[in-house]
């Protein structure tokens, strides 16, 4: 079966962006495993979903986190190739090995200014327009 992988132009802040499709995913009883490779982006990640809304927080743990057992958590957030909470989606800042991106069904990809992933082909991609998440033709 073919993965899906979107890649995504972000212009007002990765959270803000990625924040609908992690909610999307938690509405659907999946879970997903968010890639970053930087220690300080993990923070700051781990920092703005817990204030992600006035009355909305995003569930998650960081591979930091040790009173948590990581199978159980609906998202994690981790710089290592390992999916550890048997997620179904990945999501991703920072360009993972083809292997890592083929235990996934669907992932994506957020970025700003320009995509930094030369090894990875996306079979879409969505940039905003008019406050909406639009396609554009590859």
């Amino acid at each position: 079966m073919k993965k899906e992988i979107n890649f995504y132009e972000v212009d007002e802040g990765v959270v803000k962006a990625m924040g609908p499709i992690l909610l999307k995913i938690l509405d659907e009883k999946k879970r997903a495993f968010i890639f970053i490779k930087n220690l300080e982006k993990i923070k700051e990640i781990d920092a703005s979903l817990w204030s992600y809304g006035r009355s909305k927080f995003i569930p998650h743990v960081t591979i930091f986190d040790e009173d948590f057992v990581s199978a159980q958590q609906p998202i994690l957030i981790s710089n290592e190739e390992k999916n550890l909470n048997n997620a179904h989606y990945l999501i991703f800042l920072d360009e993972p090995s083809q292997d890592f991106l083929n235990d996934f069904s669907r992932s994506f990809y957020f970025f700003e200014n320009s995509p930094n992933c030369p090894n990875i082909k996306a079979d879409n991609f969505f940039k905003k327009d008019s406050g909406k998440w639009a396609r554009v033709l590859l």
